[in-house]
């Protein structure tokens, strides 16, 4: 009975906070702890799905991919697309610009700077430090043609070690979003976890004497 009581906890948080996330427009995948292989083929991610895969030939609908560990990055996740759906935040417009590591806080939004096309990365380790959990920026071109802007906290390598993405957010309207910005606790999401206590007093084993 506890392992159900649990399942049913944790499910119930899922449930609640996807209704919150809906209402407050941002999209948030939280520890997610992805690892970016050393390989040149690194890991692709789709940013709407968590969907993330290790082919060489990238993988269908995702968005990013980063290799060696996150020495490298490129737009070229799904391979069979004519445009790409994720830009990051650079320092300049062109497409082999270093990638920018932003604060906590930052806007990103239409002002930010990005580049067109295909086009990757690998000397942004003048904005990162390697080994360190940092955030970048990106818009990101939703399944219905929409223009987010999004954030990353990731850790990035150049040391031959895997690197890691953490968690990232976007915000499915097109408004801009600030850098470590997640949805508060929708009034839904507060009620089921009310809701649940008395489930699990009852629940609880009786104590042997």
């Amino acid at each position: 009975m506890r392992h159900l009581t649990s399942s049913f906890l944790a499910g119930a948080i899922i449930l609640a906070g996807s209704a919150g996330t809906a209402g407050a427009a941002v999209i948030a995948f939280i520890d997610e702890d992805i690892e970016i292989p050393t390989t040149y083929e690194g890991v692709s991610l789709n940013l709407e799905t968590g969907e993330f895969g290790m082919a060489a030939a990238g993988l269908a609908g995702a968005d990013l991919n980063f290799i060696w560990g996150g020495r490298g990055v490129t737009n070229d996740a799904d391979q069979t697309v004519a445009t790409p759906t994720w830009q990051p935040v650079r320092s300049g417009t062109g497409n082999t610009d270093p990638i920018e590591a932003l604060g906590i806080g930052t806007e990103v939004g239409p002002s930010s700077v990005t580049s067109t096309g295909f086009g990757g990365s690998a000397n942004h380790f003048a904005s990162f430090a390697s080994g360190t959990r940092q955030f970048l920026g990106y818009t990101l071109v939703l399944e219905d043609s929409t223009v987010a802007y999004g954030w990353a906290e990731v850790t990035l390598r150049d040391d031959n070690l895997p690197g890691v993405i953490h968690r990232w957010a976007y915000e499915d309207t097109g408004a801009p979003i600030a850098v470590a910005e997640i949805p508060e606790p929708s009034q839904a999401f507060l009620a089921a976890l009310g809701l649940l206590v008395p489930i699990l007093r009852r629940s609880r084993p009786s104590r042997l004497v």
